[in-house]
């Protein structure tokens, strides 16, 4: 009697090994992947709150005006607008103060340990409120690299009194990066990040945040993390990376408007990534010479 072979891999390796050979058996797998290849590209340029794409959900939030599209965006016709009125029920959801666009159920741009990506996004602080000394410091999170199923977040883009920082996951016990002191200067005016991740639930990954200023021709890059552990998996969840943006979290008493544009996720490396969705027709394969 031959003995059954275990696999020493979590249950989230386990759940893609079955997902891919799935779709394998179905004949439907992808080709070769190649390095520069577009996952998801979210650029609006269709008028609509979900750029077109089957998985992309725009929110949870109710209120007529916690999602809307604006023109121009950052470098086509069209971005999309989250907004949040601390105190108004119709802002509130997934038991928070929040209005954000997802990708959870668009399976290609998924991430575990073992893949590499690139996360591209435009971002423009709509007419904020400055902090003054004596407000509130509550933070107001406005793009994240998340995990499902309540594992420790691996990065948050944020503000903080006027400061925009990174934040980490908590079990890795490294501190928030400001990579804008004085977010002031900047708002009404559109913020471009780049970050590159190799994703491990050991330290041995990466997460390389890039960012170009208005005033900028070339993204800078603004924190590196090497030897890293980019996936936590923690006692509860951890089953799959995915990304969200919008506006999550707000001060009392203040509104909060955030425009996001051409929302990107690249492939860098890792298993190929097979043919869940059918892709947009507007999505561009980006070559290896677009990478730096």
């Amino acid at each position: 009697m031959i003995n059954p072979i275990k696999l020493n891999m979590s249950n989230a390796g386990r759940k893609r090994i079955l997902l891919i050979l799935a779709v394998m058996l179905s004949g439907s797998y992808a080709k070769a992947q190649s390095i520069g290849d577009v996952l998801l590209n979210v650029n609006y340029e269709n008028g609509t709150l979900d750029s077109g794409i089957t998985g992309v959900n725009p929110t949870n939030a109710i209120a007529a005006d916690a999602v809307y599209m604006v023109q121009p965006g950052a470098a086509g016709n069209y971005a999309i607008a989250h907004k949040v009125v601390y105190g108004d029920p119709g802002y509130y959801s997934n038991d928070k103060w929040r209005s954000e666009s997802a990708a959870d159920q668009f399976l290609a741009a998924r991430f575990w340990p073992g893949d590499e990506r690139r996360y591209e996004f435009s971002v423009l602080l709509k007419d904020w409120t400055p902090w003054k000394a004596g407000d509130p410091t509550n933070e107001t999170n406005i793009f994240q690299l998340k995990i499902s199923g309540g594992a420790g977040v691996p990065l948050q883009v944020r503000t903080q009194r006027n400061a925009m920082r990174l934040r980490y996951a908590v079990a890795n016990n490294v501190p928030p990066v400001d990579i804008i002191p004085d977010v002031k200067p900047y708002v009404n005016q559109w913020i471009h990040f780049r970050i590159d991740v190799k994703w491990a639930d050991t330290a041995t990954g990466y997460m390389k945040t890039y960012m170009k200023l208005p005033n900028q021709n070339n993204y800078v890059l603004v924190d590196d993390k090497i030897n890293y552990t980019t996936y936590n998996n923690g006692p509860v969840g951890g089953d799959h990376g995915y990304i969200k943006w919008g506006v999550y979290v707000t001060p009392p008493d203040i509104t909060r408007i955030v425009y996001h544009d051409d929302i990107k996720v690249i492939y860098l490396g890792g298993p190929a990534v097979p043919d869940f969705e059918i892709r947009p027709a507007e999505i561009v394969y980006a070559s290896q010479s677009h990478l730096p």
